[in-house]
């Protein structure tokens, strides 16, 4: 059976507004903030805790969290049908988020990017490469890419994929990078074969581990069937036995990530397509990862999914998103919603040779990512254990065809 991932005290630390902010924008991304709805996602709050939610009482009589925890705990409850918050509000969301860009024509998009450095502790006089992801040009088309200005003392640099920012460490707190970018999304590139299959076949790249137990269970579940059928088999064994949700990185092996996933029985976005990459590499066939940004505009999340060569198609993408959009692969009408197919995405990352690379501060392992709005962007803050930002993203997505900007909305990864 499946241990889940393991839950302390040392990792609540974040208060109870913050979450609160959080699970509004979970599941009520396209309401304005209201009282009323602070109240519901404040009652749900209390009904897990109820349920068996950990919390840590300060001193002063105030409530902390994990937001791991929380996000894992309704989902999980979700699933046993012991809640009805995932199902409600998460996933009618998540749902509502696709039907919208879905429904919108295609064409140009605007993006607004800017990432926050934290510099406490960076050594004075050091010089400093502090780096964030911008759209690849191979995926995308009329890329038009305006880096905000730089302040004195400052060197900005741009290259496919990313921009870096050179200066030298003094006493101030922090350090400010982005990017004003317009392109037409191009989530799918056609291929007639791998330009370097061996690349991609590799056993051993960042999370894509092929251990024995991996090599075993993808033996198992292709058997003799061709690639189509193993992908298949393999999609639908992640689908049906993980919980797709946050985890904590200090608790993964380096050396097997991918066991403890089967040990745990959750994976985020990064960890399920890892998965899926190594089952397909175990079986021989072409895979890959690929990152970016959802262009929901009220969710331009950060995102990972798999990318998989298919003789006779190219490369296809596949995106355990549909988890939460099947309610967990229950809903067969959402369940390969995106098997073989995604929507249009922001792409700084394909891997192994395309990457953003080392963003030029140190992340400890135990960080965690909280997501809420502040104005008109969504807000994308990697905190440390003790709630202290290490980086903060703020995004916002516009249309060519939308009279007026919309208000940006944000929602929690699988």
């Amino acid at each position: 059976m499946p241990t889940g991932p393991q839950f302390h005290d040392r990792y609540r630390t974040i208060d109870e507004p913050r979450i609160l902010d959080a699970l509004m924008l979970l599941g009520w991304a396209f309401f304005e903030p209201t009282d009323t709805i602070r109240a519901t996602a404040r009652q749900a709050l209390g009904d897990w805790v109820k349920g068996g939610l950990g919390v840590r009482m300060t001193a002063q009589g105030t409530r902390l969290f994990d937001p791991v925890e929380v996000v894992y705990h309704l989902k999980n409850a979700g699933r046993m049908g012991q809640d009805g918050f995932w199902a409600a509000h998460y996933v009618t969301t998540s749902r509502r988020l696709v039907e919208d860009l879905r429904a919108r024509p295609p064409g140009r998009l605007d993006v607004t990017l800017r990432r926050r450095f934290c510099l406490r502790g960076a050594t004075q006089g050091r010089t400093l490469r502090l780096r964030m992801p911008l759209p690849l040009a191979s995926r995308c088309s009329e890329l038009d890419i305006h880096p905000l200005p730089a302040s004195e003392g400052e060197t900005c640099t741009l290259a496919d994929g990313r921009l870096e920012l050179q200066l030298r460490a003094t006493d101030r707190a922090q350090a400010w990078l982005g990017a004003r970018v317009g392109f037409v999304p191009r989530p799918v590139v056609m291929e007639d074969s791998p330009p370097d299959p061996a690349l991609y076949l590799k056993p051993a790249e960042g999370l894509i581990r092929i251990t024995d137990p991996v090599a075993a269970l993808s033996r198992h579940l292709a058997g003799t069937q061709p690639p189509a059928g193993a992908v298949r088999a393999f999609w639908d064994f992640i689908l049906d036995n993980f919980l797709a949700g946050p985890v904590h990185y200090d608790q993964i092996p380096a050396n097997a990530p991918l066991d403890w996933v089967l040990a745990s029985g959750c994976c985020d976005c990064h960890l399920a397509s890892a998965f899926l990459v190594a089952l397909c590499r175990a079986r021989g066939i072409p895979a890959r990862l690929v990152s970016g940004n959802f262009l929901y505009p009220r969710s331009p999340t950060m995102h990972y999914w798999a990318e998989i060569h298919m003789d006779e198609r190219g490369w296809l993408p596949f995106d355990f998103m549909s988890w939460d959009l099947s309610r967990g692969g229950q809903d067969v009408n959402w369940r390969d919603y995106f098997y073989g197919r995604v929507d249009a995405r922001l792409i700084s990352q394909c891997l192994p040779r395309a990457c953003t690379g080392p963003i030029g501060i140190p992340i400890p392992p135990g960080w965690r990512v909280l997501q809420t709005t502040e104005g008109r962007a969504v807000k994308i803050d990697l905190v440390d254990l003790d709630g202290h930002s290490l980086h903060t993203d703020y995004v916002t997505v516009e249309t060519e065809n939308r009279v007026e900007k919309e208000t940006i909305r944000y929602m929690a990864k699988t």
